[in-house]
């Protein structure tokens, strides 16, 4: 008795020896992998053809037989092997870790990262601090601006900081970490080159030194020395020095210099500007070229070994006109070249405008130099050697007069 009708014959199916053998690694043999096609109810046909039973429909494909003699054999009889090799890291991967790691060292130091858009307003020029100043024709303004919000590429990231400060402070907000890695826009040379395009890191801070805390007494304001620590401890200790040089638009500028050279700018905003802000302290800028920061990553992670021998220090106390800057004193110690000086610090600085206790147009100031041998123990004869080397040193670049 037949109830209803025979459902049709499958197509054959040509089983893929060289597939087969490819993806089994030649763990089994041609005739192992017939007999278990032939166990689940598969008939070979004509070479390698294999008609396949009523009720296994699922078996359209090659890959659908190899996958059936995989699954009785077992994958653990199928040998492994590490399917890729290892390639160095591409420039572009090695700078994404490199920037990667920059932030997390900045979220570490207490900033907040931001991500502005890369359009202006004309009336944010003025907020701008680009590596090197803008002149006529380095703007590059948009021909069709959607508004007069998005009419000009940036020239530099900290107007978009400003910004975000100013959105910070309506909300309440008492101290700023702000930083922002991305790209600039401009022409150089007033036009003569167009286009240019560099990635820059910028950095705010205004507010407070340290976070608020019921076991501390009136909080200390952020000052310049802050914004360079900040910036000494994202370059990983390598000592900068901070060159003044007047901006239009800023209180206080200058250069960022790296071992005498520049690697990016620095400024405090005009009161004025921070009164607009509603910002009552004083608001700090820097602008850093991210390429010239990213080659120094190598340098992040050096371990130096402990010194082996003890040091020695010696003090000195030097009257200077008042107008001498510390960078003027760190530029005249970086010339001196003397293996046994490790180290100078700056620990008082006096000046007395009245004039009663010295003059007016003078300020002292005291450093204390430490040296040291990694051979031996320095004897009282090579300080003192070494130290009258600096004293001369000193003498020969600054207005100096020892006290």
């Amino acid at each position: 008795v037949t109830a209803g009708a025979l459902p049709d014959e499958l197509p054959a199916v040509e089983l893929n020896v060289d597939r087969l053998m490819q993806l089994m690694d030649n763990s089994i043999s041609l005739e192992d992998a017939g007999a278990i096609l032939f166990r689940l109810g598969l008939i070979q046909g004509q070479g390698n053809l294999w008609g396949i039973p009523s009720w296994r429909a699922d078996l359209e494909r090659s890959a659908d037989l190899v996958e059936e003699v995989a699954r009785v054999h077992g994958l653990e009889n199928v040998p492994s092997r590490v399917g890729g090799t290892a390639v160095d890291e591409s420039p572009i991967d090695r700078d994404y870790d490199r920037l990667l790691d920059l932030k997390k060292k900045l979220v570490a130091l207490g900033f907040f990262e931001t991500q502005t858009i890369k359009l202006i307003a004309e009336s944010q020029i003025r907020d701008c601090l680009p590596i090197r100043p803008l002149i006529d024709g380095d703007l590059v303004k948009v021909a069709r601006p959607l508004s007069e919000d998005h009419a000009i590429l940036r020239p530099s990231l900290t107007p978009g900081l400003i910004a975000t400060a100013e959105n910070n402070l309506r909300q309440g907000a008492k101290t700023l970490r702000f930083f922002e890695a991305g790209r600039q826009f401009r022409n150089a040379g007033g036009g003569k080159a167009t286009d240019l395009e560099a990635d820059s890191l910028a950095l705010l801070m205004s507010g407070g030194a340290q976070p608020p805390s019921w076991s501390r007494g009136e909080n200390r304001q952020i000052d310049l020395y802050d914004l360079k620590s900040a910036i000494q401890a994202l370059l990983g200790g390598n000592a900068i020095q901070f060159s003044p040089r007047p901006r239009e638009g800023f209180l206080i500028a200058g250069d960022i210099q790296l071992n005498g050279k520049p690697i990016g700018t620095y400024a405090q905003a005009l009161p004025s500007r921070a009164r607009e802000l509603d910002c009552s302290t004083p608001l700090y800028l820097a602008e850093l070229d991210l390429k010239k920061v990213l080659s120094l990553a190598k340098d992040f992670f050096q371990v130096e070994a402990l010194p082996q021998f003890p040091g020695s220090s010696r003090d000195i106390a030097m009257e200077l006109p008042v107008t001498t800057t510390n960078a003027e004193i760190e530029k005249a110690l970086a010339k001196h070249n003397d293996p046994l000086l490790v180290s100078a610090t700056c620990f008082d600085q006096f000046s007395d405008s009245s004039g009663e206790k010295m003059p007016a147009n003078k300020k002292s100031i005291a450093y204390s130099f430490t040296y040291r041998s990694s051979e031996g123990t320095l004897k009282q004869k090579q300080i003192d050697a070494s130290h009258d080397k600096l004293r001369a040193h000193l003498e020969k670049t600054l207005p100096v007069a020892f006290r």
